[in-house]
């Protein structure tokens, strides 16, 4: 059976049969053995200088700086990641490889030959934006990959049933770990206004406030507010609390950005609040790559011998706009399982939960929730100031659980299931 491996940095993943194993690229020496993952990534703000980040990025055999335990380069550590998460999964004999753009001929090389001393072999070698791509159900556009240290800018086009990416643009010092910088800045504000306790003052604190800075965007995606406590004390933050951050980010964005064409954002940055785009965006999931190679695996596989990395994938039936629904991947069915989400039933608003009825059910301004029996849409009317999760809301934009919207009169609500 052949698993499949997505080498995103900011978080590693294994499909194998049932099994997902995620590790973000983090290598932790604890004094006496390499850790990797989330092990490593929550203790990296108490412990720095024996946290490795960069060593995907910088996959190389030059020696380490500083050094880290026995580890001589950034080679020795993707090996041991790589035996870990090949560990965890139960031990596949073929894995099928989707590699960021950013890897260069000299990185996948080195790849290659670290893969020839591991007990698997690749079956494949993929470009992860065009598998991504694949499953959008764009004709083109553009995939923004955010990585631990770098942003990667990737456009794709579709021609002749087929998904292919041309060479991407980088956005260097861009990348999750600077955003999260910004916005544990942007809470610890917040904490110090509210409590007069600054959680980046020590260690301990720091470290939990970017432990729950993945929580904190969920919460105000789905509810418009986050509670955030740490050492005994607790802030209220809000959507508006960190509009600057990715107001910021699409400043630096924008010029890698065309007026019109759409864009694909994987997590977090589907959830930060202030990140509008000119076109737009469709969310894609990490976990929706093992899906779409499930239904194009045979067209993927190569030669152990003749891997290079492949550009070009047939265009998959799986949609990004799926989300929030669960995927998975399935060896044995060349499709991807979606779990089913149930419509809204209410409309969450005034501290009143208003029923959307079979029909048509109204919203300030001209905007209305249309309700089919099988999914809630939305109908504009004309109105243009109507937001869905931030984001200008679009003519027939299907809805679900969760969403939130916003209105320029100032009307803020929640889609939400009430249950009988």
């Amino acid at each position: 059976m052949t698993a499949v491996l997505d080498l995103h940095d900011s978080t590693l993943r294994l499909w194998h049969g049932d099994a997902l194993v995620e590790s973000p690229g983090y290598a932790w020496f604890d004094g006496k053995e390499f850790r990797f993952g989330v092990p490593a990534m929550r203790t990296q703000r108490r412990t720095p200088r024996e946290v490795n980040t960069r060593y995907w990025s910088q996959l190389s055999t030059q020696p380490l700086s500083p050094p880290l335990g026995q580890a001589r380069h950034a080679a020795d550590l993707v090996h041991a990641h790589l035996k870990d998460m090949h560990q965890q999964a139960g031990q596949p004999e073929t894995l099928l490889v989707a590699a960021p753009g950013t890897m260069d001929r000299d990185a996948l090389s080195l790849l290659l030959g670290i893969v020839e001393h591991l007990p698997f072999t690749m079956a494949g070698l993929v470009h992860r934006s065009a598998v991504l791509a694949s499953g959008s159900g764009l004709a083109r556009g553009l995939h923004v990959e955010l990585q631990l240290h770098q942003t990667q800018v990737t456009p794709f086009a579709t021609n002749d049933q087929q998904v292919t990416v041309d060479p991407g643009q980088v956005l260097p010092g861009e990348g999750l770990l600077a955003l999260q910088d910004r916005l544990a800045t942007a809470i610890a504000g917040s904490f110090v206004s509210q409590t007069r306790f600054d959680p980046l003052r020590s260690a301990d604190g720091e470290q939990s406030l970017y432990d729950a800075l993945p929580g904190a965007l969920e919460s105000l995606q789905q509810t418009g507010e986050a509670q955030i406590a740490i050492g005994g004390y607790q802030a209220r933050i809000t959507r508006d609390d960190l509009e600057g951050v990715g107001a910021a980010y699409r400043r630096v964005l924008e010029p890698l950005l065309g007026d019109d064409t759409p864009v694909l954002l994987e997590g977090p940055l589907n959830l930060l609040p202030g990140l509008s785009l000119p076109a737009g965006h469709r969310d894609i999931s990490g976990a929706q790559l093992a899906g779409v190679i499930s239904q194009c695996g045979p067209a993927l596989i190569q030669s152990p011998e003749h891997l290079v990395l492949n550009r070009s994938v047939p265009i998959a039936q799986a949609s990004a706009s799926a989300s929030p629904a669960e995927e998975r991947y399935d060896p044995d069915q060349a499709t991807v399982r979606v779990a089913a989400v149930p419509a809204p039933t209410h409309v969450l608003g005034d501290n009143h939960a208003h029923p959307i009825a079979t029909g048509k059910g109204s919203l300030p301004g001209t905007a209305t929730l249309v309700a089919t029996g099988t999914g809630v849409t939305l109908a504009l009317g004309g109105d243009t100031g109507l937001q869905i999760n931030a984001q200008p809301a679009r003519e027939g934009q299907a809805l679900a659980p969760g969403d939130v919207l916003d209105h320029a009169s100032g009307y803020r609500a929640l889609l939400i299931v009430v249950e009988d």
